[in-house]
């Protein structure tokens, strides 16, 4: 485990990551809203046929489908950076918000948003996929 900490990275080097990944979140969502098919009507060209306005409002609602997805996981990714810089604030970075133990830092190099441990986010995770059992 020692040797781990000797090649993870800084906390200063994940907060500057974590910024510039934030940045480029925000990039991305401002793209979203720029090239979204409700902002630009009538740009899949102009065949009149029935069929074609059918294929390209079905086509359209794909689009907007995708579109609502990835604003949604840039949404969250976005709220977990912020947390993670409020908690490189607070002085807390690389602990989980759960349990309090250190993050491994093979976790906070591949995801420097990660405020859970491994262990802690599967059981939260778990917890939100699971269907819930009414009885």
């Amino acid at each position: 485990m020692d040797q781990d900490r000797k090649h993870a990275p800084s906390k200063w080097t994940l907060a500057t990551r974590i910024l510039a990944e934030r940045r480029a979140i925000l990039e991305r969502l401002a793209g979203l809203d720029q090239h979204s098919p409700g902002r630009h009507p009538g740009r899949h060209g102009s065949s009149d046929t029935p069929t074609s306005e059918v294929m390209e409002a079905a086509q359209e609602s794909v689009v907007k489908e995708i579109e609502f997805a990835s604003r949604e996981i840039l949404v969250a990714r976005l709220k977990g950076l912020v947390r993670a810089e409020e908690k490189i604030r607070e002085g807390t970075y690389g602990r989980c918000d759960a349990c309090g133990h250190p993050i491994a830092p093979a976790r906070l190099q591949a995801m420097p948003e990660a405020v859970r441990c491994a262990p802690c986010a599967a059981q939260r995770e778990k917890r939100l996929v699971s269907p819930r059992r009414v009885r």
